[in-house]
């Protein structure tokens, strides 16, 4: 009579097998949860506490590096400050150094203007000759004869006869006259005049006075 079939389990080889198998697994099993930690939740990392006196110190870096921007700043300002002071002074030491010219300048040309104006005041002109002068009554001569800025004249008519004399005095452009003139040969006419050598010298022009009466007169160099 055959014996009876034996299961995988109950020999020998099978046990080993078993085992094995379950050593693996247990092994497996050890290596995926971690040691047997079935928590999956990755742990959070902990932040280190900051004890009191780091935090003082790190306040005190910040307000020193805040401090040395406002210094920096200000000191920036203060030079821009500097600067500006330095072109403003050299802005008006130059306007200070323009206005002294042109006071130098004028006063030079005040001097110049002075000098022409003494020169042409103490400029005599000349008036030695004879000057022609015509009026409603007609034609007459008058006879300069000039030392320095004194004058003498005498008038003449157109027929030659002398019919006045007087002297005069030359202030420049300026020549005041004063001459008689008999009148009905029973009196005299005093006449007075003031006039000016226009341009070139040839022109005796201005007013002369007679009687109370005012009356222009030009006389022309021949």
């Amino acid at each position: 009579m055959s014996e009876p079939h034996k299961s995988f389990f109950q020999t020998f080889t099978g046990v080993l097998t078993a085992i094995t198998s379950l050593i693996i697994a247990v092994t497996g099993l050890f290596a995926a949860t971690g040691g047997f930690n079935f928590n999956n939740q990755p742990k959070l990392s902990e932040k280190p506490e900051i004890s009191q006196s780091e935090l003082t110190q790190q306040k005190q870096i910040r307000a020193l590096k805040l401090q040395k921007e406002i210094d920096d700043l200000r000191i920036a300002q203060e030079k821009q400050k500097l600067l500006a002071e330095q072109e403003l002074a050299a802005l008006r030491a130059k306007n200070a150094e323009l206005n002294q010219d042109l006071d130098n300048q004028s006063a030079t040309l005040s001097e110049t203007n002075f000098a022409d104006n003494t020169s042409q005041s103490n400029q005599v002109s000349n008036l030695a000759g004879r000057w022609d002068y015509t009026n409603a009554m007609g034609s007459y001569v008058f006879v300069f004869e000039q030392s320095g800025n004194q004058v003498t004249l005498q008038e003449y008519d157109s027929y030659g006869n002398n019919v006045g004399n007087g002297t005069g005095l030359i202030q420049g452009n300026d020549v005041l006259l004063n001459w008689v003139e008999p009148f009905l040969f029973v009196m005299s006419l005093e006449i007075e005049a003031e006039l000016t050598v226009g341009s070139g010298g040839n022109i005796l022009s201005g007013n002369m006075y007679a009687d109370g009466n005012t009356m222009p007169i030009t006389l022309y160099k021949q």
